[in-house]
């Protein structure tokens, strides 16, 4: 049964939306231009293959957004340059491969963003300048080989960041 098309042009707020919707596999294109929340709005949906290409301009929180979405192979590059929140944004998105180089100038929180990510290989070089929380960002992310020299100058806690990443090579 597909997702009808609601009028959502004046919604601020679509956060747990879709949360449990064990059997959901893509969603239509909202107008999304007013959220301002899409915390934990897709949270374990399991077969979720893929989401449109959503205006989220206004959007400063995405915590949890994709959490436990097993099916999730890829996400479109948002425009991210208002949220301040990804932690844990991915975690459990085991068959995630890859992310856009999201705009992450004022992200401030990157706690467990692609925790257990099993098959994630790589990611983009973030811009981490106002990064102050990252604990758990990568664990559990065995198919990660290598990651970016990210600025950590603010990061406060970096926590079990690497935790069992069995596949990370150190260069000599």
């Amino acid at each position: 049964q597909a997702v009808p098309l609601f009028n959502t042009q004046a919604v601020t707020n679509m956060s747990i939306m879709f949360s449990s919707c064990y059997n959901l596999q893509a969603v239509p294109l909202f107008n999304t231009q007013a959220v301002t929340n899409m915390s934990y709005m897709f949270q374990s949906c399991y077969a979720l293959q893929a989401v449109p290409l959503f205006n989220t301009q206004a959007v400063t929180n995405m915590y949890y957004m994709f959490n436990g979405c097993y099916s999730l192979q890829t996400v479109p590059l948002f425009n991210t340059q208002a949220v301040t929140n990804m932690s844990g944004m991915f975690t459990s998105c085991y068959n995630l491969q890859t992310v856009p180089l999201f705009n992450t100038q004022v992200v401030t929180d990157m706690s467990n963003m692609f925790q257990s990510c099993y098959t994630l290989q790589s990611v983009p070089l973030f811009n981490t300048q106002a990064v102050t929380n990252m604990p758990s960002i990568f664990g559990y992310c065995i198919a990660l080989k290598a990651v970016p020299l990210f600025n950590t100058q603010a990061v406060t806690n970096m926590s079990y960041m690497f935790q069992s990443c069995s596949g990370i090579v150190t260069g000599k």
